[in-house]
């Protein structure tokens, strides 16, 4: 009896052990079936994921086209063309920062071919140029990094009004040394509000290009008439990241400046040297600047700048320093600020303050709205506020203002 039940107790236990044996022979069988689905797999369903996103951008369904990308980079993270999709749709959906550290992470990634990164570089740097539009224009279509270099065109025409638009002082008088006394001589030139109008046309490259800009200002009930402005840049190669600039200007008081200068650009850096001729003032001189464009920080977009003049004849030499961020604020809203400091490294004029060196600080915080009418064209409300500061108080003033732009791109 008891050897009975030892022998059917033994059997029991050779059955127990030998599901497993035959559980884990056959996961040994099919092992390589299953690791080769689970490879294909992802890589299947993110093919599938990626043409879903084409077809929902197609469709301009761009939600479910985030979502889609986001499910391709989750099942194939080192997957570069959905990087640049999702990068494009970021821009587009007024996300730039986002777009831009994508694109920064492919630049980044060693495995990244070289004539690839030089496209992409050059796509980081389209949208550098003029982030708040990239979202609303052609950009979108164009960031695929197998396509061409391409330029377009793009025009702007504008309505404005604001409180001080000829940047004139609030003081009343203005103060002279004269034989170490001080006489204030009264000023004839307040503040008046005034209409502004404004043009501009370019055709914007990713290496060349240029730009026509023309504005004109009407103070209201002014008995002298409107004053003009107008400034046209253009730009282009000379060989690998080294580039040449033009610019020639006239300013609402009318003092023109031409500007002939080089500049070697890498990612966000861009050195310049250039030389300029004042023939309003009889003034020449040179400058060599530094800018930091594009850099992603406290929730923005942030680009610096730092300049040193050199003026041949009277002006004072000078440094000046400059900051500009950018914020998207949802639903194709932007809030823009800026604040730059110049000092000069002499006496402005023996009349003013003693001959005192003179420092201007300047500040203003723009607000957008963006309201895209087609594809590429696109209407864009502006309120800005602009103050500067100054120990001569001829260079201090505020300006308050409201403007409707029209802009429109085409290739």
């Amino acid at each position: 009896m008891a050897s009975r039940f030892g022998l059917e107790r033994s059997k029991r236990r050779k059955a127990t052990w030998s599901r497993p044996r035959a559980i884990l022979a056959l996961l040994l069988a099919i092992a390589p079936a299953i690791s080769q689905g689970t490879a294909l797999k992802p890589a299947e369903e993110a093919e599938q994921a990626l043409e879903q996103a084409r077809q929902a951008i197609a469709d301009r369904a761009l939600d479910r086209a985030e979502l889609q990308l986001e499910r391709v980079l989750m099942l194939v993270p080192e997957h570069a063309e959905a990087r640049v999709m999702l990068a494009s749709l970021m821009a587009q959906l007024g996300r730039l920062e986002t777009a831009l550290l994508l694109l920064q992470s492919l630049i980044e990634d060693p495995r990244t071919a070289e004539d690839y990164r030089q496209r992409l570089r050059s796509i980081y740097l389209l949208i550098a140029q003029a982030p708040r539009l990239a979202s609303l224009t052609r950009l979108p279509q164009r960031l695929a990094p197998e396509s061409a270099p391409q330029t377009y065109w793009r025009a702007e025409l504008g309505l404005g009004q604001s409180t001080n638009p000829l940047s004139r002082t609030n003081a009343s008088e203005l103060p002279l040394t004269i034989a170490d006394s001080v006489i204030n001589l009264p000023l004839s030139e307040r503040p008046q509000r005034g209409n502004q109008l404004q043009a501009s046309i370019g055709r914007i490259g990713q290496e060349s290009g240029f730009d026509l800009n023309l504005s004109q200002v009407r103070p209201l009930g002014a008995e002298g008439g409107a004053a003009e402005s107008a400034r046209l840049s253009a730009w282009g190669p000379i060989a690998g990241s080294y580039y040449w600039q033009a610019q020639a200007q006239q300013s609402l008081d009318q003092q023109r400046r031409y500007t002939l200068g080089f500049s070697f650009a890498e990612a966000r850096h861009r050195l310049t040297a250039a030389a300029f001729n004042e023939p309003s003032r009889d003034e020449s001189g040179q400058f060599v600047r530094y800018e930091h464009r594009v850099y992603p920080a406290l929730g923005g977009l942030w680009s610096a700048s730092l300049e040193r003049g050199r003026h041949l004849n009277r002006t004072p030499d000078y440094w000046r320093a400059a900051l500009s961020g950018e914020y998207s604020l949802g639903k194709q809203r932007f809030l823009v600020v800026n604040w730059g400091y110049q000092a000069d490294l002499s006496g402005y004029n023996p009349l003013l303050e003693n001959n005192s060196r003179r420092w201007l600080d300047t500040r203003s915080v723009v607000f957008e709205q963006h309201v895209a009418l087609s594809k590429q064209k696109v209407l864009v409300l502006r309120g800005l506020a602009t103050e500067r500061r100054s120990n001569l108080t001829i260079f201090s003033f505020r300006d308050l203002g409201l403007q409707v732009s029209f802009i429109a791109t085409w290739l």
